[in-house]
């Protein structure tokens, strides 16, 4: 019920008392540029999804391969290319049951213990090998992404910054490195080197630099002439401080999104190489290498193959739909 105007007066109402810093005093708590990234990729599904699921690869590479008692290169011919068998989940394909005779294979053998992906043809748990080989991938992945980062943000930080003639001669030289093709200059290094951990990242870290070198390139260029790079020179800051305490803050949103697209370009070259026999030498095991396992026996034993191609392409649609994510939350124009 509204109450007549006559009944209003003056004294019902009071000036608040407002000091002089209390004037432009915001009363909602401030959202930095990392919080309300964050808070826009939380809203996107499929990076989330992207986000756990890398997680959990993560985890199980780490802890996967110690839930049994096999090593990745235990072998024993008396149970060579048993099938997966899992209790309780005879009815999703975990029976044990022999493609070719359609009978039990581990009474067949007399294997009293369960594999839950199988063995190989030496007899080897390809659990432990499964998870084993993804943590390989992984830790060659992120190496080499990192080499590429340093590498990268250092190289085409200081071309940006400094320009001119030391501008034109990285990125003539740069730009001789792109126009050869990454495949023949990683299979050349790997040969020189031969095959092994180390030779992949160095070769997946030759041409990989390149890529961010670009983009941060640009970035630089186009932060370089603003006002707080001019108030920093005016201050007599170095030009080292420019680069990695202005400029470098500035462009990292482009930077993580980078390296999250490179991650499962790396996985996928070592992957290839391993696939091809340029990669991990036996008995060590990486997804493409197990790949290439299960791919020469595919059409008598195709879990061999199936375990690690599912792992591989988990991986790679992960990453790329956390990046894609991170992309839109780290873009001003995607805020709504």
């Amino acid at each position: 019920m509204n109450m007549p105007q006559d009944h209003i007066t003056e004294d019902m109402f009071k000036p608040v008392a407002l000091g002089s810093e209390q004037n432009e005093k915001i009363s909602k708590p401030t959202i930095g540029f990392w919080k309300d990234a964050w808070l826009r990729l939380r809203k996107n599904k499929a990076a989330i999804v992207g986000l756990v699921f890398i997680i959990l690869i993560v985890l199980m590479s780490i802890i996967g391969p110690h839930l049994n008692k096999y090593g990745f290169d235990d072998q024993s011919l008396d149970r060579s290319n048993l099938p997966p068998k899992v209790t309780g989940l005879g009815w999703l394909g975990f029976g044990g049951v022999d493609a070719m005779s359609g009978s039990d294979a581990y009474e067949m053998k007399g294997i009293k213990d369960h594999f839950w992906f199988g063995t190989d043809t030496l007899g080897r748990d390809l659990w432990t090998r499964v998870w084993q080989g993804t943590q390989v991938s992984l830790i060659i992945a992120i190496v080499a992404t990192l080499g590429d980062f340093i590498i990268g943000v250092a190289y085409g930080g200081i071309s940006a910054f400094y320009g001119g003639r030391v501008d034109t001669v990285m990125q003539r030289f740069m730009e001789i490195l792109i126009g050869i093709p990454n495949l023949i200059l990683m299979i050349l290094f790997i040969l020189w080197l031969n095959p092994g951990m180390e030779s992949i990242i160095l070769a997946l870290m030759i041409t990989g630099w390149t890529g961010m070198a670009r983009i941060i390139r640009g970035q630089t260029l186009k932060l370089k002439g603003q006002e707080f790079v001019l108030a920093a020179r005016t201050l007599g800051s170095k030009d080292s401080r420019i680069i990695w305490k202005h400029l470098i803050p500035n462009v990292l949103g482009q930077i993580i999104i980078t390296t999250m697209f490179t991650i499962p370009g790396a996985i996928f070259f070592e992957a290839f190489l391993s696939f091809i026999g340029l990669g991990i030498a036996p008995p060590n095991a990486s997804l493409g290498s197990l790949n290439n396992d299960g791919f020469q026996n595919i059409q008598i034993y195709p879990y061999m193959a199936f375990f690690p191609a599912l792992i591989l392409s988990i991986l790679m649609i992960s990453f790329n739909l956390l990046a894609d994510g991170l992309r839109d939350a780290f873009d001003p124009k995607m805020r709504k």
